[in-house]
């Protein structure tokens, strides 16, 4: 399988897997396996909201092809919000490689403690 990303400001756990013809998103298995090669469907028919509707699910020659929606929170990293290129997923079986798109995390610096004292001006590191 093909997975094309769409970046979907989201808070929605994400996890997906795959076994032949069926990906397996949150628990939800969903059967692809009828859909032949040459031929397409809407995402929407699918009836599952990680499905993007307006793209199409197809099979070209033995790969299936299609787009869900990649949570991502407002301070995820960039590359993943707003990505340069499509971000493609090839899954053959197992667990689905995702992007971690957890918000980043900016260390924080500790400031020194100042205390009062009589020397130095009145203050002095602790």
């Amino acid at each position: 399988m093909k997975i094309k990303l769409f970046p979907f400001l989201a808070h929605w756990p994400l996890e997906a897997s795959v076994s032949g013809d069926v990906i397996t998103i949150n628990g939800e298995d969903i059967d692809l396996s009828g859909i032949l090669d040459g031929f397409r469907l809407p995402g929407s028919a699918v009836d599952n909201k990680f499905f993007v509707e307006t793209e199409y699910v197809e099979r070209i020659g033995k790969t299936l092809q299609f787009t869900l929606r990649l949570p991502v929170h407002w301070d995820s990293p960039e590359e993943y919000r707003n990505p340069a290129g499509p971000i493609i997923v090839d899954a053959r079986s197992g667990l689905v490689k995702l992007p971690n798109t957890s918000p980043v995390v900016v260390p924080v610096t500790e400031l020194p403690y100042i205390r009062e004292g009589k020397e130095n001006g009145g203050l002095e590191q602790a």
